[in-house]
């Protein structure tokens, strides 16, 4: 699909949300929506005329505002709101969504942005704005490997998930929706986001259902599991796909070592035999 195409695709389901809300009666006019969310009427006008396209910011403040799905929005998959929005559920109540920027090419090939080291670090403060995605590097990845959703590649920092995730590996991963998060899998790897410890990845125990948290444990036995409450829970992203930047060295000194086992072993059943015969 052109860029154009799915741009104003993107504008005409952003559109449809809002027609939604007036309809609803939540919001009596274009222009009405546009100062509740800190957006110029003609800014609006222009998206509505796509003469631009809808930004990441105010995709956020949508959100933040009315609980308008991003997802239904930059992929038309899901429902154009939260099903907390419905409810009159309190902004502060929502879990924070991330937009991401991911347009298709005209093969069907999906651009994914890159979340490195730098950018992990500035993420928490940095994320809600269109010039912070826009800063960041992307991989094109074939449509099969995605699947529903708002997806990240994060690149993994430090040596916690050894041996299974190594310094400098990258994990593909998707936003999952906070009401999600009482069924995720136990034992399966995520990516987690709060606001104490930023973003890590870790093997998660589910026990949302019991005690309202999820405990987050590392692969590799030096560090110490830690648990957080539902309610520290930023976001959850669950990985998908492994890249790794390098493959794990041979050991070919226990490879020595188990050939000349071997011979041994094949030595003494000749021996054996040849005893047995006399």
């Amino acid at each position: 699909m052109p860029d154009n195409q799915y741009k104003n695709l993107v504008n005409e389901r952003f559109f449809e949300c809002i027609n939604m809300l007036k309809k609803s009666k939540q919001v009596h006019s274009d222009r009405e929506f546009a100062t509740s969310i800190d957006v110029s009427p003609s800014n609006l006008g222009d998206i509505k005329a796509n003469r631009r396209s809808v930004t990441l910011e105010i995709l956020n403040r949508a959100f933040q505002r009315f609980g308008i799905n991003s997802a239904y929005v930059i992929t038309g998959k899901g429902k154009p709101f939260h099903a907390q929005s419905v409810s009159g559920e309190k902004d502060e109540d929502r879990a924070t969504e991330v937009i991401v920027v991911a347009t298709q090419d005209t093969e069907g090939n999906t651009t994914v942005p890159l979340i490195n080291h730098k950018a992990a670090a500035n993420y928490l403060t940095g994320y809600e704005s269109q010039e912070w995605f826009e800063a960041q590097e992307s991989i094109q990845l074939p449509t099969y490997m995605l699947k529903d959703g708002l997806c990240y590649a994060v690149q993994v920092s430090g040596d916690s998930m050894e041996p299974t995730l190594s310094e400098d590996d990258w994990v593909i991963c998707r936003l999952l929706d906070k009401s999600d998060y009482r069924y995720i899998n136990d034992g399966a790897v995520y990516v987690v986001v709060s606001e104490e410890r930023g973003i890590q990845v870790k093997r998660v125990k589910n026990r949302l259902q019991q005690y309202g948290s999820i405990r987050c444990l590392s692969d590799n036995p030096k560090h110490e599991p830690y648990e957080l409450q539902e309610g520290q829970i930023m976001q959850l992203w669950r990985v998908e796909w492994h890249l790794r930047s390098h493959l794990p060295e041979v050991n070919y000194e226990l490879d020595d070592i188990q050939g000349k086992i071997t011979s041994m072993a094949e030595e003494m059943r000749k021996l054996q035999q040849k005893l047995g015969s006399v």
